[in-house]
């Protein structure tokens, strides 16, 4: 359904996507790892041109385009059928919940406000939050504020949705909120893309895990293939330290 081939970027020179490749289907909950600087977030932002790909190219759903001479009716069909949560929630503070999630319908869909509304309360619904409709994002705590972030990806009826690092800006506690959102956005069948550090999260949901390091996939498979019986010793060690960190913390 969703496939991105041969991706290049670099940033003043330095080669920061080395020829990515990554594969989703319909349905699928694909979660990418790694690092700090191995690449991951500027992967998702080319795949949803929020950063312009040096080279590469992406196929959604029948429709090809070259990643670095994408054309802005190209861009445009392709976000029509895409959600993006972002790591620092990129919420409107002048508008309320509802408005946030209805301000794409309106301006960028032309659907009617009315309709619009009834979306966006269904999609606030949807992620726990049918008392906040009218609130702002200074009277909302960072997991609501990032589950109204969900609910705009959501009122979009996406084909697929890329979430980036959705919990790395979140206190520990706040966190269980959002992760038990996304699980179940994929028991209902929703395909996503996940860059994140939550191991176990992966370990439970995905479908397909890609280890990326030095700008390039060093290992994917299932999660019990590559969290469980790595073959790579890159993964393994990231694995180590990873868990490691995760003892000493708890």
């Amino acid at each position: 359904m969703l496939e991105v081939k041969n991706v290049h970027k670099a940033f003043h020179g330095t080669e920061v996507l080395k020829g990515v490749d990554i594969e989703v289907g319909k349905g699928d909950v694909v979660v990418i790892l790694g690092p700090s600087g191995s690449g991951k977030t500027t992967l998702l932002r080319c795949m949803n041109f929020l950063e312009k790909a040096d080279k590469g190219t992406l196929v959604l759903d029948g429709m090809s385009v070259d990643l670095a001479k994408a054309q802005k009716r190209e861009i445009r069909e392709a976000r029509l059928h895409t959600g993006f949560v972002f790591q620092n929630y990129n919420l409107f503070l002048n508008k309320t919940a509802l408005e946030n999630v209805t301000e794409g319908l309106v301006a960028g869909r032309k659907i009617p406000k009315k309709q619009a509304d009834e979306i966006g309360k269904k999609a606030l619904d949807k992620v726990g939050l049918s008392d906040r409709y009218d609130y702002y994002p200074q009277q909302l705590s960072g997991g609501q504020q990032q589950r109204v972030g969900i609910a705009r990806a959501v009122a979009a009826n996406p084909k697929v949705i890329f979430f980036d690092e959705p919990t790395s800006a979140l206190d520990p506690e706040l966190i269980g909120d959002v992760l038990t959102v996304m699980k179940k956005l994929a028991e209902e069948g929703t395909t996503m893309v996940i860059v994140t550090h939550e191991m176990s999260f992966a370990k439970e949901v995905a479908d397909w895990v890609y280890f990326m390091d030095g700008g390039t996939v060093v290992e994917k498979g299932t999660p019990q293939e590559v969290l469980t019986c790595p073959k790579e010793e890159r993964t393994r060690q990231f694995l180590r330290r990873v868990l490691r960190e995760i003892d000493y913390y708890i």
